[in-house]
């Protein structure tokens, strides 16, 4: 199990605050503060919660209260908290980091099978706050008018007769790969973080975007996003 001295570590390597901690632990900031000084008794099943959380920011915990980078990880999620995970990862890569983030294959209506309406006007409204951070390009199928990102992100269509699987995406965003299957009755989620693969795929996105791209007819971006059509 982590100690007081590797959280503190793992926090200073991400160069994040402990209120950034804390909300996606789900406690209070100075919660947080009593337990990396080791002045508040921790349940075992809270130690490992704060340990997942740094093991998907990338932190590996070795012996001797040592912590370092993982030069690469995978990490596999399903259903709500598996997609949570994701979208509040990208959120993370666009308010710190920013850079270039892409989504391929979005559809609206799988995201909604399994997080609320309401839930995506939280993160719209959070993702709109930090976009002169981070450039956010989508590609959708072809005649696909939920573009509920326009907020934030530009959009362009795919021919619909490339054959795409419409239940499979891919998110590119900071070192990382996220790929997304919802075939099944329960999304699945995969994460893999490395940098040269994460180029690599970003560079196919380009060509993709720039030469088989559709411009959608009323622009990159919508003017208006009507919420009401989601609910």
């Amino acid at each position: 199990m982590i100690t007081p001295t590797q959280m503190r570590a793992a926090r200073a390597m991400i160069d994040v605050p402990q209120g950034h901690v804390a909300e996606h632990l789900g406690i209070a900031a100075n919660t947080l503060s009593k337990i990396e000084s080791g002045q508040s008794d921790v349940s075992m099943s809270r130690m490992s919660e704060i340990q997942r959380f740094y093991e998907r920011e990338g932190i590996a915990f070795v012996e001797n209260e040592g912590v370092q980078r993982s030069v690469e990880k995978i990490e596999e999620y399903r259903g709500v908290d598996g997609l949570t995970i994701l979208m509040n990862d990208t959120y993370k890569v666009a308010s710190t980091t920013g850079g270039e983030i892409c989504l391929y294959n979005a559809k609206p209506e799988n995201w909604l099978k399994y997080l609320s309406v309401d839930w995506f006007k939280m993160h719209t409204k959070r993702m709109a706050a930090v976009k002169n951070n981070f450039n956010m390009r989508i590609f959708a199928e072809d005649g696909n008018k939920k573009l509920i990102s326009s907020f934030y992100a530009v959009h362009r269509w795919f021919p619909s007769d490339l054959n795409v699987n419409e239940n499979q995406c891919l998110y590119i965003y900071g070192d990382k790969l996220g790929f997304l299957d919802f075939s099944e009755d329960d999304v699945k989620v995969t994460i893999l973080r490395n940098k040269e693969f994460a180029v690599g795929v970003k560079a196919l996105f380009d060509v993709a975007w720039e030469h088989v791209g559709i411009m959608p007819p009323f622009g990159e971006k919508l003017q208006e996003v009507d919420f009401s059509d989601w609910e």
